[in-house]
């Protein structure tokens, strides 16, 4: 069985990258933690929180109940299962801790995890921390607003750079602002602060 030493980890509901650790997560050190090598594909799914193990996955585990780290060639990840087997929370390695792995690990064989591929939603964002707090804000703004609809057209105006006649502003506003993280998220975060 492979493992490693002095892992520094922050289990959140979510994939934190280590950059965007700050003073309040509750970050812990595990003294050994058991090592997987998947593939890119399994990986995925891992990250995706989109897997149920079995109980005797579970119990194969050494060093620490129901946590385990998996890795692919470039990137890795700790998990911690739940009782049933499936991911309910998960962190990423400091960079420091990850080259220290994928160093020592990269000749080992893949493991074949056996697992269920499940519908879980894990609310996994290519958003940095910041950015979906900042689309969070501009969201809960918008819909403060929503019955001012001169408010509404200023923000829609200062999104699109356009005036319309278009019915409903409101909707297509936040449409936009759910989308695919922009400069147009920073800017229109910036005429918010301004209004409050």
């Amino acid at each position: 069985m492979n493992y490693i030493n002095n892992i520094r980890v922050n289990f959140q509901n979510k994939l934190i990258n280590f950059y965007e650790w700050d003073s309040n997560d509750a970050i812990i050190l595990l003294d050994k933690v058991d090592v997987f090598k998947v593939s890119d594909n399994i990986y995925q799914d891992i990250i995706l929180m989109k897997i149920k193990v079995d109980n005797s996955f579970l119990k194969s585990l050494k060093y620490n109940k129901n946590i385990c780290i998996f890795f692919c060639d470039i990137d890795s990840v700790c998990v911690k299962f739940n009782e049933s087997g499936i991911i309910n929370k998960i962190s990423k390695l400091t960079l420091e801790d990850e080259d220290d792995l994928l160093d020592e690990f990269d000749n080992i064989k893949e493991y074949n995890l056996k697992y269920k591929k499940i519908n879980n939603s894990n609310n996994y964002s290519y958003n940095t921390r910041r950015e979906d707090e900042i689309i969070n804000r501009l969201n809960n703004y918008i819909n403060d607003n929503k019955e001012d609809s001169e408010t509404i057209n200023y923000l829609y105006y200062e999104w699109f750079n356009k005036s319309s006649n278009c019915k409903d502003k409101y909707n297509k506003l936040l449409k936009s602002i759910n989308s695919d993280y922009s400069i147009n998220h920073d800017h229109l975060y910036d005429v918010i602060k301004l209004l409050v």
